[in-house]
């Protein structure tokens, strides 16, 4: 999980260490996260590595769900590839380093805590990791062989606490004020204010402590959200008015709010001349050559799974190329290199290397 990825950080360092890369531990006090640098001079190219798990997700390398242990956590999203690809790639590099095929330093940044927590606007504080870092490069897997040309959501997480009074539920439940009864008040006021925030913004929540009994009003409870929009000024005003839900919640349950805010990212803005540079070398390459077994393994896991929904997939491929487009993305293993999609398009989801400005 976030900020306890100890095994997958140790064995990242282990495998650089042992590659020669010089490596800075516990970057901006965070036990987890590192840097690992090889070459020396101008150009600074920084390649950057997740590989924290999520909740519930834990995985055989089977094709079917088979969890190695019953409810603990496990890669999702592609983190099982996203922190060991990024290592072959910088050691990739240092071979050409080493070679003399090209000059300058390639670093490895190891980021924790992707999945719930903004490390990466800790790391780039002034004086920590990113300080004359020329570009930054990352990569996450997904359906098709291309370059992400699309912006990603800009997002806010934060809990909300309430505090009431305790009192017995049957017996003289008027003496109690019910810190439930705020998360759920402040939910429904969420929930109304759906239909009146612009059209790609998201809410979600959970609530992480309802109480403890039926018959016991709850003095504690929390929720959970994620504010999701477009642009950072779009997420301010709608986190605004998200507190302002919560503090009507307060008045109606005659409670108290605190208010745990865990991290905010920015939406990413793509360099588009990087990214076409990689893209000619990516053709220039072809696509990943996959054997009998792996094209096998792929069909087996596809069983498992329901269709894919192509929705989102529409709103950046060209009207024209959606046939062939379709015809590729039935495959169990995607056979071609896409040409560049999504210019202009902002994907639901968020991510924390959008506060990486380099």
């Amino acid at each position: 999980m976030g900020f306890q990825e100890y095994k997958s950080s140790a064995l990242l360092i282990k495998i650089l260490k042992e590659n020669g890369f010089n490596v800075d531990e516990g970057i901006a006090e965070i036990p987890t996260a590192f840097v690992a640098s090889y070459g020396n001079g101008k150009p600074i190219i920084a390649v950057l590595g997740e590989y924290d798990a999520l909740p519930g997700l834990s995985q055989t390398s089977d094709p079917i769900r088979k969890p190695l242990k019953e409810g603990a956590p496990g890669h999702g999203c592609g983190h099982n590839l996203l922190g060991t690809a990024g290592v072959g790639a910088v050691l990739a590099v240092k071979e050409a380093l080493d070679a003399g095929v090209v000059k300058g330093t390639i670093k490895y940044y190891g980021c924790p805590a992707e999945e719930t927590f903004n490390t990466k606007g800790y790391m780039i504080n002034p004086g920590q990791a990113f300080e004359n870092i020329d570009i930054s490069i990352t990569w996450h897997p997904g359906i098709i062989n291309g370059v992400a040309v699309q912006s990603n959501t800009a997002m806010n997480d934060v809990f909300f606490k309430f505090y009431g009074k305790t009192a017995h539920a049957a017996a003289d439940p008027y003496n109690g004020r019910s810190a439930l009864d705020a998360v759920e008040l402040m939910n429904i006021g969420a929930n109304y204010m759906r239909e009146h925030m612009i059209r790609d913004a998201r809410l979600h929540y959970v609530i992480t402590n309802g109480g403890l009994a039926p018959n016991v009003v709850p003095a504690e409870a929390e929720v959970h959200y994620f504010v999701r929009a477009p642009e950072r000024h779009q997420v301010d005003e709608l986190y605004n008015r998200l507190i302002n839900v919560a503090k009507g919640a307060v008045l109606m349950t005659e409670t108290r709010l605190e208010i745990d805010f865990l991290s905010g990212t920015y939406n990413p803005v793509r360099n588009d001349v990087v990214n076409n540079v990689i893209y000619e070398k990516m053709k220039q390459l072809g696509p990943p050559l996959f054997n009998k077994e792996e094209l096998s393994f792929a069909e087996e896991l596809k069983k498992t799974v329901p269709p894919p929904d192509f929705t989102e997939m529409k709103k950046i491929v060209p009207p024209e190329k959606w046939d062939k487009a379709m015809k590729n993305l039935q495959e169990p293993l995607f056979p071609v290199i896409s040409p560049p999609l999504g210019k202009g398009i902002v994907a639901a989801g968020s991510t924390d290397v959008g506060d990486i400005k380099v």
